[in-house]
């Protein structure tokens, strides 16, 4: 399984943002200028991506680079998003073959169809943080990428982002899901450094609530402030084969913070995974 360059330069966001966040405790941080913000989260990004490009293995053949020129896929055709009556997100995806829902305060977009588009006009243009979010997304585009999903949460917090999650599906990658797979990716995250600080505090191989097998990997990592002082993060991927071959991985990278809110979300997104068209 592959370690994306992109786990990094979203990261590095995180870390920009957390300076600004309510009751985090944490060291003062500076006084950031909103009209800027925008600039700072995407020089801090490109630098991280930079910094950790040597360590992340090489764009698969046919894959486009992610820091070029992507090959756009429309995914309307094979895709459909329906919002529920609790305001909850389902995600379809045939052509994968598998469905995700989200819960209701996750912000749940297809990359480069109309959706994005509207919210990046609309939800975007009040909230800096999503909006430079997804102008990251936009811009880091990658032809795998199936659906972000963006946890504003404004029951806690309003016009604010606590966090980014992605889902991807490598068509070529043919890794079981099993201990040793799971072992495999472990050891590639922790020698790659590509997330500092990193450690591993869930490590498992089980069932989603639809009986789909899963590797869930999980831990807290830090980032420095720039004053003396560390922010907390945690990070979730989870791996699963679906219908069609190939292998999807969901990460979710948050404030750790604000973990009790957001893993409670997290866990129905796990629990909710199911196969189609099988």
């Amino acid at each position: 399984m592959k370690i994306k360059i992109f786990i990094s330069g979203s990261i590095v966001f995180l870390a920009v943002i957390a300076c600004v966040v309510p009751g985090l405790g944490q060291p003062a941080a500076p006084t950031l200028d909103v009209n800027n913000l925008p600039t700072v989260i995407a020089l801090t990004a490109h630098a991280a991506m930079t910094q950790t490009a040597a360590v992340a293995p090489p764009t698969p053949a046919g894959i486009s680079d992610p820091s070029g020129t992507a090959e756009v896929i429309d995914l309307t055709a094979v895709t459909t998003l329906e919002q529920l009556p609790d305001g909850s997100t389902k995600f379809t995806d045939t052509e994968v073959g598998f469905t995700v829902t989200f819960p209701k305060g996750w912000l749940t977009l297809r990359p480069n169809s109309e959706e994005f588009k509207v919210a990046l006009e609309n939800e975007a243009a009040k909230n800096d943080l999503l909006r430079s979010q997804m102008e990251l997304d936009l811009k880091d585009y990658d032809p795998e990428d199936r659906l972000y999903s963006y946890p504003v949460l404004p029951e806690i917090e309003k016009d604010y982002l606590f966090g980014f999650s992605s889902i991807q599906w490598d068509p070529g990658d043919t890794t079981p899901i099993d201990q040793n797979s799971m072992g495999d990716f472990l050891r590639d995250l922790e020698t790659s450094g590509a997330i500092p600080g990193f450690r591993t505090d869930t490590a498992q191989v089980y069932e989603s609530g639809r009986q789909v097998p899963l590797i869930e990997v999980g831990g807290p990592f830090t980032i420095s402030d720039g004053q003396g002082g560390f922010i907390p993060f945690y990070m979730t991927s989870v791996f699963f084969r679906p219908t069609h071959g190939g292998v999807v991985l969901m990460l979710f990278t948050y404030l750790k913070d604000y973990k009790l809110d957001v893993h409670t979300d997290l866990i129905s997104v796990i629990d909710s995974v199911e196969l189609v068209g099988q």
